[in-house]
């Protein structure tokens, strides 16, 4: 082993010669996407049930204070039940028979406005019933009335205002429409159409008197027919409305909150909604495209905003979307909130102090999205379907740490605006090229916030420039002379930062500098500094440069070369002999926090695994056995470097997978000696950085890939 090189030796001497190349950006302008309004809606939950179970009902079987669940599959004579609890838990679910399998089931409700009985239709058994639960969960038949063709779609609502819900029939397969009228345990069934298949019907006030009309696709016609209830239970067929193609999850909802009944269905990819009005026209409709076929569909006011909103699951994709209520008659753009596989079902959730959205996977699990209270210990939240990279911002620099993060199932840079309160309040969408593992942000504009986003071993850096104040963003797209070895960003006094970048292009190490002048980056370019090199890592705070590493005969020697205009100097840094570097890991930073760049490397060489620390005066090799713990997992390893505690100094934070641990670096002795202490366990880390996410208390943030979640960790 030779000694360490001092500052004065001197190795190779590069003639570099700069090259000036205009690079034209791509922009795209103003709103590339509204702001949403999430108010908190992105508390995630995930639990084990039994799989097989594909459908879900709420209730609250033991009359306490949190909604429980009953999970059922249509082909099964068992249901599963399950308890609420504080805080959108749930206890241990419970399997039990029943008499009959359920194919739909609704509430009744009573004339003391209570529910203790439930609705059902058995589609394979051709009956109708009515279910009651005990205060565990299971299920008792307290009448039925059998069919002979095969009902499925059930409606409720009290039609001759006697105190009583009554129950409406339809199905694909079944004769007509039928209503069930409730004799104690008995039944009287009344034929409102006869010897025609309605796939859907609903109970709706069409003619706004206050009593329960129907709206019901006629699968035959491909129609909507609207029947009016004369007041004491009878029905008359007054309007047909044609469709172009059939439609399916007909809903009567008031949507815009005016007192009159809506209705709401899919067609294709799209969700339509006709409006109703004191005239009872039912002329005005609007059709909302989503980006998959709605399976089933269900709405609420999920961010708690006074609008209505509408979420949606569809099965092939396996997605989970939400299409929030802007104004009366207008809707947010969509949001996947959730991917997950086998997504079969789903339901609003309501228990106390939770509102949300439930839904079950047929692999049993039970998923939830619901409303954030707080950020205190330990919180998942999904605001997208697969996020990877991630990074931190300070809308108005108030000490609110936001979220920025890349979904690479969208393909699309999304940022979390957090209220004072510290709850995630507006999200923002931006379309990417490419989906990219790295983010930098510059920060230092109250209002501005820029976003680059790219890859190392690829060529492209998206810019977003995010304007809070007015809404108004830009976008644009810049090329590297080769792929990105390294890149950080400085801010100047104008509109963008400068870029800088360590490329590699042909086996060669280049360096290039971008700046934008008059509306485009200009990059001044470094080709041909060295070939074969490895972990290269840039130096930027007091000049400009680069750290590498490079195997020359028997010997891994680690140079330093800084860039500037006509002749530099190659410096060596170290020479490790006897022994060829086969993986190294650099990091350049203010590692010793004294305003000047260090660089660590980790190496790994032919016999021994070694870790250095460079200063502009001084190389030190460290005698430390940390780096043991990349052996076969150095690829995989995670580095960020940030403030442990407020105004704290930075330390390097370091995940390897395999050790399932967040370990601490503490650089002391102006370099010389390394400590590594453990912060957290954790797993299935796709990206992550420490950051106070309450005024106290710093959190460990990271992309949890496991559950396609991002999960933050008190430390």
């Amino acid at each position: 082993m030779k000694k360490l090189c001092k500052e004065e030796r001197i190795g190779l001497r590069i003639e570099l010669k700069k090259v000036n190349i205009l690079i034209l950006a791509f922009f795209l302008s103003n709103e590339l996407f509204s702001q949403v309004p999430i108010n908190g809606f992105c508390q995630y939950g995930s639990f084990k049930v039994e799989p097989g179970f594909n459908n879900l009902f709420s209730l609250n079987f033991n009359n306490d204070s949190y909604t429980d669940l009953v999970l059922f599959n249509t082909d099964t004579n068992k249901i599963v039940s399950i308890a609420g609890e504080k805080n959108g838990g749930f206890g241990t679910p419970r399997i039990s028979r029943i008499p009959l399998p359920i194919t739909n089931i609704q509430s009744l409700i009573e004339a003391n406005k209570v529910i203790k009985r439930y609705a059902f239709t058995s589609r394979q058994a051709r009956k109708v019933g009515i279910y009651s639960f005990t205060s565990t969960g299971r299920a008792i038949l307290s009448g039925v009335y059998k069919f002979k063709s095969y009902p499925e779609n059930i409606s409720t609502a009290d039609v001759n205002k006697n105190g009583r819900d009554e129950i409406l029939i339809s199905g694909i397969a079944f004769n007509g429409l039928s209503i069930l009228y409730r004799q104690g345990t008995a039944f009287r069934e009344r034929k409102i159409v006869d010897n025609t298949n309605f796939s859907q019907a609903v109970f709706a006030d069409l003619n706004n008197d206050g009593y329960s009309d129907i709206a019901a696709f006629n699968a035959l016609t491909n129609s909507l027919e609207f029947y009016y209830n004369n007041s004491e239970g009878t029905f008359y067929k007054v309007r047909t409305i044609k469709e172009d193609r059939p439609v399916s999850l007909l809903r009567s909802v008031d949507l815009n909150l005016d007192n009159y009944a809506d209705l709401l269905f899919v067609k294709g990819n799209s969700i339509n909604i006709i409006y109703g009005d004191f005239a009872s026209s039912y002329k005005n409709q609007i059709t909302l495209p989503t980006e998959y076929f709605p399976d089933q569909i269900i709405t609420g006011d999920f961010n708690r905003d006074g609008k209505i909103d509408i979420a949606y699951i569809n099965y092939k994709a396996n997605v989970l979307s939400v299409i929030f209520g802007k104004t009366n008659n207008s809707f947010y753009p969509e949001m996947i909130y959730l991917l997950k596989d086998g997504l079969r079902n789903l339901i609003p959730f309501y228990s106390k102090f939770i509102t949300g959205i439930a839904s079950v996977s047929k692999g049993g699990e039970l998923y939830t999205v619901t409303n954030l209270p707080s950020i205190s210990n330990n919180v998942s939240i999904t605001t997208g379907a697969r996020p990877t990279a991630i990074s931190f911002f300070d809308d108005g620099n108030n000490g609110i740490n936001d979220i920025c993060y890349i979904d690479s199932f969208t393909r699309s840079l999304n940022l979390i605006v957090r209220n004072t309160a510290g709850i995630p309040n507006l999200f923002y969408s931006f379309g990417l090229f490419e989906n990219h593992s790295d983010i930098l942000v510059d920060n230092t504009d109250p209002r501005i916030k820029i976003f680059y986003c790219f890859t190392p071993g690829k060529k492209l850096i998206e810019i977003v420039k995010e304007d809070f104040k007015t809404n108004k963003a830009e976008k644009l797209s810049i090329y590297a002379p080769g792929v990105i070895n390294d890149l950080k960003i400085k801010r100047t006094a104008g509109s963008y930062d400068d870029i800088y970048a360590a490329y590699t292009k042909n086996r060669e190490l280049g360096f290039c500098l971008m700046e934008y002048k008059d509306y485009r980056y200009t990059v001044s370019n470094y080709p041909n500094i060295a070939q074969g090199t490895m972990g290269p890592s840039l130096i930027i705070q007091n000049y400009a440069g680069i750290v590498y590493w490079k195997n020359t005969g028997n010997a891994a020697n680690m140079y330093r070369i800084i860039i500037g205009n006509g002749a530099n100097t190659s410096q060596q840094l170290y020479s490790y002999t006897n022994s060829n570097m086969s993986q190294v890991i650099s990091f350049s930073g203010d590692l010793l926090n004294n305003d000047n760049d260090a660089t660590v490397s980790f190496a790994e060489t032919g016999n021994k695994n070694v870790t250095l620390v460079s200063t502009y005066k001084s190389t030190y090799l460290i005698k430390n056995k940390f780096l043991n713990s990349f052996e076969n997992d150095s690829q995989n390893v995670q580095l960020f470097f940030g403030e442990t505690k407020i105004n704290g100094l930075k330390k390097i934070f370091v995940y390897v997978p395999s050790k399932k641990v967040i370990d601490r670096l503490d650089f002391i002795n102006k370099g010389k000696e390394l400590i590594a202490t453990k912060v957290t366990e954790v797993s299935d880390i796709s990206d992550f950085f420490v950051k106070n996410m309450s005024f106290r208390n710093y959190h460990l943030v990271y992309t949890n890939k496991a559950n396609d979640c991002i999960t933050i960790k008190l430390l």
